[in-house]
């Protein structure tokens, strides 16, 4: 698959953070009841700009911290300035591999069925097995749910019941090519799938296991690394400038 390199990242923003409204505005769902309910577990647009904190806006007060903790800190990922047009910028964070943002446990980031939306860039692969986003740590093995770059440096997305976890198809290490990229990574309880840019990489995956959470090394969210006791660090190498979680799987394409 070839990946586009001219396309802004106020467009890119707009279209991940549309179809993840669209499912709250119940327009991926044929049920008024199923509607009713808000299925935007965590939006974060990642635009302080400055500051330890980076605020989530779907409502659940699911808001998250540079590092671990409130302080300054070697963990913090740092503040960019991503300038779009002659008069327009947005703020976006960039990791260096051992850096990161800590979302607190909570139950309303583990969902049955899952969509995670990341605006993520980097020049070159950061190399295998480097989370955007994980939820909880199995030992230095699995998170329950897990953006990542997979064991080739590429884009893969995966679910986990804490034996076995399922990959989506790979997006490739062309993906990463210095532009910025809308990645939609859903779990329907029956296949889980990865869109790049409104398209789909493969035919997703099929599988029969739940998600499971609750893990024992961790069970916090987290954007830009997994926090289970690793020898290596597994933190992303690029730049994320926003993410966002749904209770829902949501079909994209653009």
């Amino acid at each position: 698959m070839r990946y586009d390199t001219n396309v802004t990242i106020p467009r890119r923003r707009k279209a991940m953070m549309a179809v993840i409204a669209s499912v709250a505005l119940g327009l991926a769902t044929s049920t008024a009841a199923a509607a009713a309910v808000n299925p935007i577990l965590g939006a974060w647009p990642i635009d302080e700009g400055a500051g330890q904190r980076v605020g989530d806006l779907s409502g659940q007060r699911n808001h998250g911290v540079l590092g671990a903790t409130t302080a300054v800190e070697p963990a913090d990922p740092a503040w960019i300035t991503v300038s779009s047009s002659r008069y327009y910028t947005r703020s976006a964070l960039r990791f260096g591999g051992e850096d990161y943002v800590t979302v607190a446990d909570s139950p309303t980031l583990e969902p049955k069925n899952i969509t995670v939306g990341a605006v993520v860039r980097a020049s070159t692969s950061p190399g295998p097995y480097r989370y955007i986003v994980s939820k909880g740590a199995l030992a230095c093995s699995t998170a329950s749910y897990g953006l990542y770059t997979g064991p080739n440096g590429g884009l893969v997305f995966y679910v986990s019941n804490g034996v076995d976890h399922i990959l989506s198809a790979d997006a490739g290490t062309r993906l990463w090519n210095g532009a910025w990229h809308v990645v939609l990574a859903t779990f329907d309880g029956g296949r889980v799938r990865l869109f790049v840019d409104g398209k789909e990489v493969g035919t997703g995956t099929p599988t029969s296991i739940s998600l499971a959470y609750g893990f024992p090394d961790n069970d916090n969210f987290y954007i830009g690394d997994y926090r289970g006791p690793c020898a290596n660090p597994l933190g992303f190498i690029g730049d994320i400038d926003a993410v966002a979680v749904a209770n829902r799987a949501i079909s994209w394409s653009g």
